[in-house]
């Protein structure tokens, strides 16, 4: 079953990848043409997250997508926070 979610005015699938550097999973939001609009999860090398786990990049052009991909069912928050790029950035579980 492939997951949609409506993002600013467009029809997105999310797909799961993995970091080549790492191997942890990245979610990323693309259209129809397969383009990627958004990259939800950050990579760090300074954290160790479970198996499901991803750092949710929800600042800047992602302002709001953690709480979207939450109610949408896609995505757990763990109550654990880390600090990226400045940020304080939740990890959750990817459903």
């Amino acid at each position: 079953m492939v997951k949609k979610i409506k993002w600013q005015g467009e029809d997105l699938r999310l797909v799961k990848r993995h970091f080549m550097n790492i191997g942890g999973i990245t979610i990323l939001l693309i259209d129809e043409t397969n383009f990627p609009h958004i990259i939800v999860s950050l990579n760090s090398k300074n954290y160790i997250l479970q198996e499901k786990e991803i750092i949710v990049k929800d600042f800047g052009d992602n302002a709001g997508i953690k709480d979207v991909l939450i109610s949408e069912g896609y995505l757990i928050p763990t109550g654990k926070w880390v600090e990226m790029k400045n940020e304080l950035c939740e990890i959750c579980e990817v459903i």
